[in-house]
């Protein structure tokens, strides 16, 4: 590390070509992101005091700006970033902490994200990306991202559909940014099953610049894989034999795994704060079974996932109360009932296996 003239040099990362990536400490900020927070009219709940909610309202304000941004900074953005804003939307970790009270600050459902995730429509990933890129530039050096080798040879294969960089996504009590990879998604959350998001780009400001409640859910409850039934013992061992499923048509020599502790607790979070119905933060139990109506497969991973919750109240008392919990349970439980029933039973997976499976920790 290299002082000059008062400031730090530091290395964010060094490429495996030996390529560093450098940044100058003390990090600088020309924003206020409680300002942005309030212009792009967010609850004030949302603890700005972390930084990957901070980054993220700083990105989603560059995204909303599109338009106006060369105008802005001409010396950042030599032309329009984008014709029409770019309707960035937060999906996971972040979209809980966007509507749910809960899940920020000293709330019961609170937790550490690692990053901040959004998807934007196909036809605007490449601006929103290059965007990203220029973020240093445009609002400080507490904003900065950058592309690896790897970040670059994942976006050439996955040019359209995914894009990936790497970004600060924590500051340390000493001043040391810390990074990590984020995933841009296009269009679709494809993962176990595939989310298809388009329709929630239209109303994105009504949804608080998310894919919304119940999109939500359904990107949380996705999650499934399998294990060897040998594995039992290591996954009590971790403590967490609550992720197991209970599916009795499965191979016997399988168990299948659902949803973290961490999606868990969103998935609580957002029945917790927000009641069934059809109304502007209500829970709208016609627009999950529109989509499972017609993906019998993800309507049977979504319905195991949310089921297990409800028979995991142990696991709840981790965090919530009798009360809190009642609510909770209950309001699935409404849920289930209007989820299609699946009548056709599965002995080998039934969800997309081509994706990265989740290390279990």
């Amino acid at each position: 590390m290299v002082i000059n003239s008062g400031s730090e040099k530091f290395t964010l990362y060094q490429d495996m070509d030996g390529t560093t990536y450098d940044i100058e400490l003390p990090l600088t900020s020309n924003v206020n992101p409680f300002k942005l927070r309030d212009e792009l009219h967010l609850p004030s709940y949302i603890d700005l005091n972390y930084y990957p909610m901070e980054w993220g309202v700083v990105a989603l304000y560059a995204a909303i700006s599109a338009p106006k941004l060369h105008e802005l900074y001409p010396n950042v953005f030599y032309k329009r970033v984008s014709k029409e804003p770019i309707p960035a939307l937060f999906f996971g970790g972040a979209a809980v902490k966007v509507h749910c009270q809960s899940a920020n600050g000293t709330g019961p459902l609170a937790r550490g994200i690692k990053d901040t995730d959004f998807i934007v429509p196909k036809k605007q990933g490449i601006d929103f990306y290059r965007l990203l890129l220029n973020m240093d530039r445009t609002f400080g050096t507490k904003y900065k991202s950058f592309a690896t080798k790897n970040d670059k040879r994942f976006n050439a294969w996955r040019y359209g559909e995914r894009y990936r960089l790497t970004t600060i996504n924590g500051i340390t009590s000493s001043g040391k940014p810390t990074i990590t990879v984020l995933d841009l998604f296009c269009d679709n959350i494809d993962l176990r099953h595939k989310v298809q998001i388009k329709e929630g780009f239209e109303g994105f400001k009504d949804n608080l610049y998310t894919i919304g409640l119940e999109h939500m859910i359904l990107t949380k409850t996705q999650l499934i894989t399998d294990l060897p039934k040998e594995s039992v013992d290591e996954i009590r061992s971790q403590g967490q034999e609550y992720r197991i499923l209970s599916y009795p048509f499965y191979q016997h020599d399988r168990i299948i795994i659902g949803m973290e502790e961490k999606d868990i607790k969103d998935i609580c979070a957002i029945f917790l704060d927000h009641p069934i119905g059809e109304s502007k933060e209500e829970i709208n139990t016609q627009k999950i079974r529109k989509v499972l109506d017609k993906d019998k497969k993800f309507a049977l991973t979504v319905s195991l996932n949310l089921k297990n919750i409800v028979e995991r109240e142990s696991l709840l008392k981790r965090w919530l109360n009798s009360g809190q919990i009642e609510v909770i349970i209950d309001r699935i439980q409404t849920l289930l009932e209007h989820i299609p029933c699946v009548d056709k039973k599965w002995d080998k997976p039934w969800w997309n296996t081509a994706v990265e499976t989740p290390i279990m920790e």
